[in-house]
């Protein structure tokens, strides 16, 4: 592959990365216009129900288009949704080829998409060399409709030791600053937020994007390509670093599984109507029972509180996780405390590993994943995909695992 097919196709999957948590449930895709070695327009997926990255560049262009080429991040569509197939728009359009680097995971597209466009006497070129680029943005969307699940991130900064609070329950901070920072740029690209109920008790979080909140030294080398990542190079923690814009404007659903014992409307988490709790049918006599029942009646009929069904932490969590999907949640970060984690852990729904460790020992306290888990090291789930990052004085571990 020539180096300018591969320049346009990083600045695709750039653009895909700069629209991540604002098309779901669709997935981020990113198109770049190019005829004569010149780069006509650019594209990506607007919020769904809009079009799609192929048919925003191919309007985009300032040039006529026939003749030209089309880089883009995934597999074009081939079925009616709430747009056309893009397939149609990049036929009638004229374009000679189209670059791409995976099919669709979506089975109703899925290698359909490049048979329409090859019967139609485009050329479609595989660019093997960026596939795992492109999956690796790809993944949440991939998980959402494939397994009907969001793609679940768990993040945690820990102690070398695994802890991640004292046994006080202190655990500010235990990561430095520039670690912190990159979970705003984090949450920023997130379609939710998911902690447990003890966390609200405990700190009244905002769970909310606040990426001006940061500054100094430590925070310079974002937005630069002077990171080195160690074992697996993980485009998607690459761009998270060297990008230099996010959405500091974000709003991520705060979600909490289980109802706190007190609720008041002062809470952080009800800084807006963002908020979805998630508790269970057992619940539902003792909830009518509570000083705060008109508050919570309140939250149910405006569908901020939902009652799923569930006889243990992990059917909860499996119920949780469906219902998040019909609302078209394609990824979500897990903030909450050790025993929420172990619940999504026992129900085999962690998707991402994202541990930030600091140098630090803490000799007791919280552990990172506060439940029984497996019985023996064979039976210990064996991770994936292992990336380090050094993060100022942190060390940052991702891993994947689960399904996905």
């Amino acid at each position: 592959m020539e180096t300018a097919d591969l320049a346009y196709m990083e600045q695709a999957l750039k653009l895909a990365f700069a629209g991540m948590g604002t098309t779901s449930p669709n997935p981020s895709v990113g198109a770049v216009l190019v005829r004569d070695g010149e780069v006509l327009s650019t594209g990506s997926t607007c919020a769904c129900g809009d079009d799609h990255a192929e048919v925003c560049a191919l309007r985009n262009a300032v040039a006529p288009v026939a003749g030209g080429d089309l880089y883009v991040t995934l597999e074009p569509c081939c079925h009616h949704g709430k747009t056309p197939p893009c397939t149609d728009a990049l036929i009638a359009s004229g374009v000679r080829r189209v670059f791409i680097p995976i099919l669709d995971p979506n089975p109703r597209v899925a290698g359909r998409g490049v048979a329409c466009l090859r019967s139609a006497g485009i050329d479609v070129v595989m660019m093997d060399e960026m596939a795992s680029a492109a999956n690796d943005l790809i993944r949440p969307f991939k998980k959402y409709i494939v397994h009907d699940r969001p793609f679940i991130v768990h993040k945690a900064a820990m102690s070398l030791d695994g802890r991640i609070a004292t046994h006080s329950g202190d655990s500010r901070w235990i990561s430095g600053n520039a670690s912190r920072f990159l979970v705003h740029r984090l949450r920023s690209l997130a379609d939710a937020i998911i902690i447990g109920k003890g966390t609200v008790v405990k700190d009244d979080p905002q769970l909310s994007v606040r990426l001006g909140s940061f500054s100094g030294e430590e925070l310079k080398p974002f937005g630069r390509g002077t990171w080195r990542i160690d074992g697996y190079r993980n485009h998607f923690l690459r761009l998270l670093l060297e990008s230099a814009e996010f959405n500091a404007a974000a709003v991520p659903l705060r979600v909490v599984i289980g109802v706190p014992d007190v609720l008041r409307p002062d809470l952080k988490i009800f800084g807006d109507d963002r908020i979805l709790l998630i508790g269970t049918e057992k619940q539902r006599n003792s909830l009518e029972d509570r000083e705060d029942h008109r508050f919570l009646r309140e939250l149910e009929d405006s569908g901020r509180l939902v009652l799923v069904n569930g006889d243990s932490p992990a059917q909860v969590v499996d119920n949780a996780l469906r219902l998040l999907h019909g609302r078209g949640i394609l990824m979500a970060l897990l903030e909450g405390g050790g025993r929420l984690a172990a619940s999504f852990f026992d129900a085999n729904a962690i998707d991402q590993y994202l541990y930030f460790l600091a140098p630090r020992v803490i000799g007791g306290g919280v552990p990172v994943l506060n439940g029984r888990g497996r019985d023996t090291i064979a039976g210990s789930l064996r991770l994936c995909d292992v990336s380090t990052i050094a993060i100022g004085d942190d060390i940052l571990y991702s891993a994947y695992g689960g399904i996905s």
